[in-house]
């Protein structure tokens, strides 16, 4: 009889523990697994999650975010769990005492900790490096597997159908895209000021805004922020495949965000053959090797050197799109992805072997 489990994690649309928690449960929906999600956010307490867990047939949970999925997971859980950390809850929420609580009693009843690169896995045994159960005999790193599927959407129809530019200037504009939620982690007013000052002095130069909004506050200063700005244009929130069809429509992804756990939206852009230019920091310098597969800036003033140059650079462009896309196919496999789920989940339901978990 298949096995029944539970995806815990955060639900919310065009998210990116969304995304990721639906890529892992369409791999592994595939292999004769009965599958459940829930979020966390629609329970009030452990006390409510545990009841319903107990009236479910669950046999295992598998739970992205040590602390928004992590806060219900304790010993009380009747069934074992694997735990995959995302990226605020170890890039920020680690420095909250009260979240590093509950984050920590989650991380020590885990049968299996999963991270998506080496350097997060460093970064968690940093944090855990006084609970004894965090050790490598149940920390697993897993890469994540990339499959774009972008649709029939021209970004550059849509500006012009929206009004944001006419026919013409649409064929001929330069346009860097960035993809995140509207959250001050995600810091999407970074490069704002820099590019409507670089959109006076050329035209052709947009700045191009997707995602949702996540927090009120911030969202409210955003909108108020580029309201104002010429050359910058915020398109809302799309679907993962309307996505996936902007970035390939688009000169450039670029990621500003002030920290990343590994960045589905850069791996994505680099599939589907887009330039990444990305702020510095550890996730985004664990994928992306400075003038290989991507560029790498700290400042806006260097972004906007690294983009100027590569605007005249045709043969560089191609050079690094082409190993970008050479990184994808080597090393975020989705079938790669699913067998060292598969592993993981076999090695779980046989616990009481002696042989050790080997990827």
């Amino acid at each position: 009889m298949p096995s029944t489990v539970l995806f815990l994690s955060p639900l919310r649309k065009a998210s990116g523990n969304h995304s990721t928690i639906q890529r892992i449960r369409t791999l592994l929906e595939s292999d004769a697994l009965n599958c459940l999600q829930w979020d966390p956010a629609d329970f009030h307490n452990e006390e409510e999650f545990l009841s319903k867990l107990k009236e479910s047939p669950v046999d295992f949970i598998i739970a992205l975010h040590a602390y928004r999925a992590g806060q219900f997971l304790s010993a009380k859980v009747p069934v074992e769990y694997i735990l995959i950390f995302g990226g605020t809850d170890i890039n920020q929420f680690h420095e909250d005492d009260n979240k590093l609580t509950l984050m920590t009693r989650a991380v020590k009843t885990a049968r299996y900790i999963i991270t998506f690169s080496a350097q997060m896995m460093d970064r968690a045994l940093q944090i855990w490096a006084s609970a004894p159960d965090l050790d490598q005999s149940k920390a697993v790193t897993i890469k994540q597997g990339i499959q774009t599927m972008p649709s029939s959407l021209n970004l550059r129809d849509v500006l012009v159908e929206r009004g944001h530019v006419s026919s013409s200037e649409a064929g001929k504009a330069y346009i860097f895209l960035f993809v995140g939620s509207i959250r001050s982690v995600k810091d999407p007013l970074y490069l704002v000021n820099t590019m409507a000052e670089w959109h006076k002095e050329r035209k052709d130069v947009l700045y191009v805004i997707i995602g949702p909004k996540q927090d009120e506050d911030y969202f409210s200063s955003f909108k108020t922020k580029i309201a104002s700005k010429t050359g910058i244009i915020y398109m809302g929130e799309m679907s993962i495949e309307d996505t996936h069809a902007c970035m390939k429509h688009s000169n450039a992804l670029v990621n500003t965000s002030e920290s990343e756990g590994m960045a589905a939206v850069v791996l994505e852009a680099m599939d589907v053959g887009t330039l990444v230019i990305a702020r510095r920091n550890d996730g985004n310098e664990s994928l992306i090797q400075h003038g290989v597969t991507g560029f790498l800036f700290s400042s806006p003033q260097e972004f906007k050197n690294i983009a100027e140059k590569l605007m005249d650079d045709d043969e560089a462009q191609r050079r690094v799109t082409r190993e970008a896309k050479n990184q994808i196919l080597k090393e975020h496999s989705p079938e790669t992805e699913k067998n060292a789920y598969l592993k993981v989940i076999n090695h779980l339901k046989h616990r009481n072997t002696k042989s050790k978990l080997k990827l």
